[in-house]
């Protein structure tokens, strides 16, 4: 493995596993930061704001501060105050996504009728009202950003559906296609490379699921590294047309 300066690290799989750590990565962390490399931690969960991240990393024992994660939720935040500034949004998502959005200085509005732009992330409490709120949005022409468009969420009780039930229902329903932010796509992963403010030739990308993470890197043209603590196993990285510049068991193997 070649040496890299900066790290885009996926978190769930990765970094911990529900909510234990995986065995290993508090120390490479710290490894990393001591001989001054860069990091940044990116997540597509829609629920939680950046400063919710930060308290259940710091349960965790994990060496990483609030300013070095970027959950969907923030990058969508700071997408939106990036390209609609001044206009009336209208939310289907988590209360994690509307903190950041009023962090970040979006307008939001409960009112379809003062409504210009859809964000849709994971609502626990999505109803039929909200999603005939959001259709008339789309209907209407508005533009449509969604955090993610993942089918299922990784939960303490098992797999959840993800942002991508609601991002299917609305499809299916209008014939529109979001803008996604999260991974695979590319406005996190530019995002993140951003605040690493180095090269994308010295980064590297560390994630466990190949259609997500390893596809996201490619996408933004850095190197990736596959780790098999989370869902991916050795022999679907075999079976995957999009391969890893990397495999390693866990983040404990990684090489700096």
């Amino acid at each position: 493995m070649k040496e890299y300066r900066g790290y885009i690290f996926d978190m769930d799989g990765v970094l911990y596993r529900g909510s234990k750590p995986v065995p290993g990565a508090a120390e490479t962390i710290e490894r990393l930061k001591k001989k001054g490399r860069k990091l940044v931690f990116v997540s597509n969960n829609s629920t939680l704001s950046r400063e919710d991240f930060a308290e259940k990393i710091r349960e965790m024992g994990l060496p990483i501060e609030e300013g070095e994660l970027l959950p969907a939720t923030h990058a969508t935040a700071r997408y939106l105050a990036e390209r609609y500034a001044e206009s009336g949004v209208y939310v289907l998502g988590a209360l994690g996504l509307v903190k950041e959005l009023l962090l970040a200085g979006v307008r939001l509005t409960q009112q379809p009728a003062k409504a210009e732009v859809l964000v849709t992330g994971s609502d626990p409490d999505i109803s039929y009202r909200k999603l005939s709120n959001a259709t008339e949005l789309l209907l209407r022409g508005c533009p449509w950003i969604s955090t993610n468009a993942d089918k299922l969420y990784p939960s303490e009780s098992g797999m959840l559906p993800g942002t991508g039930a609601v991002v299917g229902a609305l499809q299916y329903i209008t014939g529109r296609e979001p803008v996604v932010i999260g991974k695979p796509s590319a406005p996190i992963m530019e995002q993140a490379l951003e605040m690493l403010g180095l090269p994308r030739e010295e980064c590297l990308m560390v994630g466990d699921i190949i259609e997500s993470d390893v596809l996201a890197g490619r996408r933004v043209g850095v190197d990736t590294a596959l780790v098999l603590t989370g869902v991916t196993r050795r022999e679907d990285v075999e079976a995957s047309p999009v391969k890893p510049d990397y495999v390693i068991e866990s983040i404990a193997e990684l090489e700096v």
